[in-house]
């Protein structure tokens, strides 16, 4: 990401927390948290907590922003307000993953340390490949889902948006997950899991909807 404004990080809890490592990590100037829950004139990771939306508003033209929301209905909240400011939303890439240079990653996506990313791989805006996953080739990770960490993806798997995929989990070769599905950890997905539900176990299968 190269961009000639301060960088804020929205969220300051452990997932805000990861995101400013790896922007410190790529060299970038963090100017703080921006958190509506959190009080401003705290500090988090040794950056201070600037403020909420009101402050973030007030600065629009000066700053780019980098999404620290582990949750994805808010994750898309808040990069929806940001684009409607006309905000400059940060992609991050941890310099220790792997992106093949066919990949594609949308704007705001968070790439963690030691993710792999392969060949024609889509990464729509907004997703988190955390620490250790690995989305193999011609893939399809939808907007605003979430890969945890260790997350496993076969070749021309499908991830709908706003999936989130629990730690381990694995996804084999051409499956899809639909769209706000739930694949709980440790999870091995044999066969297509249809849209919000929750799946677990080996092999996966349906526990309950989800609430949405």
């Amino acid at each position: 990401m190269k961009t000639t404004h301060r960088l804020v990080v929205y969220g300051c809890g452990g997932h805000g927390k990861v995101v400013a490592d790896i922007a410190l990590s790529l060299g970038l100037n963090i100017e703080g948290f921006v958190d509506d829950a959190a009080p401003a004139g705290g500090t988090v990771f040794n950056l201070p907590i600037l403020g909420g939306a009101a402050w973030l508003e007030a600065r629009r033209s000066e700053v780019s922003v980098a999404l620290g929301i582990g949750e994805n209905h808010t994750r898309r909240r808040i990069f929806e307000w940001c684009n409607r400011l006309g905000l400059t939303i940060a992609t991050l890439i941890h310099p220790t993953a792997a992106l093949s240079a066919s990949a594609r990653v949308g704007a705001g996506v968070v790439v963690m340390a030691q993710a792999v990313i392969n060949p024609d791989a889509c990464i729509a805006e907004g997703a988190i490949i955390n620490s250790g996953a690995i989305v193999e080739h011609d893939c399809e990770v939808g907007a605003f889902a979430h890969l945890s960490p260790n997350v496993t993806l076969g070749g021309t798997v499908r991830i709908g948006a706003l999936a989130h995929l629990g730690l381990g989990a694995a996804i084999l070769p051409g499956k899809v997950v639909g769209d706000e599905a739930v694949v709980g950890a440790g999870a091995v997905v044999l066969r297509d899991v249809p849209p919000r539900v929750v799946v677990v176990g080996v092999p996966a299968r349906i526990h309950r909807e989800t609430c949405t």
